[in-house]
């Protein structure tokens, strides 16, 4: 009996550090080789395969589903492959101690070569307002503008170097208690090669929208 323990318990912390839904999951999108935002069909067993594990759904965009567990202080969201957010979470992890970016909880995680994964602090819907709002306004009618708290001078000049990606708008940013996050400003403009269309492969990303 104490071996039968032993072995299911270490089945169980074999399932938790590598779910077999991950592999199930890897199969259903394997066949996803471009982003299309009118293509859901790798998200149908994904709420399934969340909720084994107590994760449910807390919202969806074009490119990502978000999942959350009151047990865990993160969230967990998975995403198409999109040039222009892995570039914003790129950024939001070189400037960590920014209160206006996003914390995330290790890295992000590659499932297939077309979808990802990665953790998130929860966060709170809100509104865009505030100093933030107010900087980024005046800056947007004038990009010469700076702004008084640095933080919010970091992340124009980040804008500055992007400013053809940005889609930032109240869908786009959260708070955390009364400070705001934006957790995702840019739109990833798929147009290069069939222009009007959505399918392309984000690798072949018109560079000039950089």
């Amino acid at each position: 009996m104490k071996n039968l323990k032993e072995h299911l318990r270490k089945k169980i912390l074999s399932e938790l550090r590598k779910p077999d839904e991950v592999d199930q999951f890897r199969k259903d999108a394997a066949d996803l080789k471009s982003v299309d935002t009118r293509d859901n069909s790798w998200r149908i067993n994904l709420d399934q395969y969340m909720s084994k594990y107590g994760f449910q759904p807390l919202g969806s965009g074009k490119y990502a589903s978000v999942y959350g567990n009151n047990q865990y202080p993160y969230v967990l969201k998975v995403f198409q492959k999109d040039s222009a957010y892995l570039r914003w979470i790129k950024f939001s992890m070189a400037h960590k101690n920014n209160p206006y970016v996003p914390k995330i909880k290790g890295k992000v995680v590659k499932i297939t070569p077309m979808v990802y994964a990665i953790r998130l602090e929860k966060l709170s819907p809100t509104i865009m307002d505030g100093e933030f709002a107010r900087e980024y306004q005046q800056w947007m009618r004038d990009n010469s503008h700076q702004a008084e708290d640095p933080n919010i001078q970091e992340i124009l000049d980040f804008f500055a170097d992007n400013k053809n990606l940005l889609d930032l708008h109240s869908e786009n940013v959260m708070k955390r208690g009364n400070q705001l996050v934006v957790i995702d400003p840019f739109y990833n403009w798929f147009g290069k090669y069939d222009a009007g269309k959505y399918t392309i492969d984000p690798d072949d990303v018109d560079p000039s929208v950089f």
